[in-house]
């Protein structure tokens, strides 16, 4: 588990006191990872709290909570539900108040292993059909953002649960990676060792880096990056031929035409580098907006 960031899974009572308990908590005691077992809000419903340790920051709970259900009782949801659609509107509101905050839930059905194996267990007698479930699974992922999750036996529950719980854990330090709208962001890289430059007499490195810069645009190849150096060998040399094209059109199409090589002998393929890129690197070199995008 993290180390500034402390993970509490609280997982309610009725739970633990099912025959999947045992299992579930033996789990997170071997992967040493700390839970609470509480009466919580709602029958059922695993949550959990995130606290900053390394800033002292009071513990607070996550949007995503689990409800657990056995197949009879989902069965007995659908069932509910196509009585009348606003009974799981009224599920998803009453979660929502009894934990005083706007909950991402996923529904977790214990008993068999896929909604496949689900649609299997309906008898013939059942009220509720395969449909009804396809139904509920659309409904629930559409109009309420959720999910809905298998657990074959008390193993699947309990690793399933820790999984959810080490997501809960990484979560805060992805959205701190995600905080710079650009990877190659110097706030990003200081994980890395900074590259030195030194320019050479034969300019071979500025060469190198012009190359580098190019192929920072989807799906620019090396081959391609080395045809538009050997034609303009460096940024400025670019930015001149943009500036005596005639009109801006020639100036978007400049590098359309250029021929790349690939391969060798009977292997040799030939392509261009083709509008859609030249035009993308001409708004890169000649754009006065910094919003436009490329």
């Amino acid at each position: 588990m993290s180390k500034a960031h402390e993970v509490t899974a609280w997982i309610d009572l009725n739970i633990i006191d099912k025959p999947w308990g045992k299992s579930l908590t033996k789990e997170f005691d071997d992967k040493k990872a700390k839970y609470l077992i509480e009466s919580m809000p709602v029958p059922n419903t695993i949550t959990w709290s995130i606290s900053n340790v390394a800033n002292n920051i009071d513990e607070e709970f996550v949007s995503q909570l689990l409800l657990l259900m056995t197949i009879d009782q989902f069965f007995q949801f659908v069932s509910v539900c196509n009585i009348n659609k606003n009974n799981m509107s009224d599920l998803f509101q009453t979660i929502n108040n009894k934990y005083n905050s706007k909950k991402s839930i996923t529904i977790v059905i214990i008993g068999v292993n896929s909604s496949l194996s689900l649609s299997k267990s309906l008898t013939r007698s059942s009220t509720i059909k395969s449909t009804d479930l396809d139904h509920i699974y659309l409904d629930l992922q559409f109009q309420f953002n959720c999910i809905v999750k298998y657990a074959e036996n008390d193993h699947d529950l309990a690793s399933l649960i820790f999984s959810f719980t080490k997501a809960v854990t990484v979560a805060p330090e992805k959205r701190l990676k995600n905080l710079s709208p650009f990877t190659f962001h110097v706030d990003t890289l200081k994980q890395y060792k900074p590259i030195r430059v030194d320019i050479d007499q034969g300019n071979k490195t500025l060469e190198s880096l012009w190359k580098q810069i190019l192929q920072q645009f989807p799906h620019m190849g090396i081959e391609q990056a080395q045809v538009i150096v050997n034609q303009y060998g460096t940024i400025q040399n670019l930015v001149q031929a943009y500036k005596q094209c005639a009109t801006e059109n020639d100036a978007k199409l400049l590098l359309a035409d250029i021929q790349v090589r690939r391969g060798a002998g009977v292997l040799t393929t030939t392509r261009k580098i083709g509008p859609q890129m030249s035009e993308k690197i001409w708004k890169l070199f000649t754009s006065m907006d910094g919003n436009v995008l490329i």
